[in-house]
């Protein structure tokens, strides 16, 4: 069986794994913010609305890349609360 000291130190190694995404996910969202942007700009004038439908979904995917780094966050605090009750 492992030691208090193992356990907290295999949780912090987790802990830092999750932080390493979501600096990837954080990476992903300022990429999607030029993408989005970029895309609004050179399709502001068309009357077309597939532009304004691929807009949506991405945007749809960057709100969902918020939400993954809220429970990332939650998830890494639960688990260090659980490392310091040990």
């Amino acid at each position: 069986m492992s030691s208090p000291a193992e356990i907290k130190a295999q949780i912090q190694g987790a802990i830092e794994q999750v932080q390493e995404a979501m600096g990837a996910v954080g990476g992903a969202q300022s990429q999607a913010d030029t993408a989005i942007g970029a895309a609004t700009a050179a399709t502001q004038d068309t009357a077309s609305p597939l532009p304004a439908e691929a807009l949506s979904q991405w945007q749809q995917a960057k709100d969902r890349l918020d939400e993954a780094l809220t429970l990332f966050q939650g998830g890494a605090d639960s688990l260090e609360q659980y490392a310091n009750s040990i």
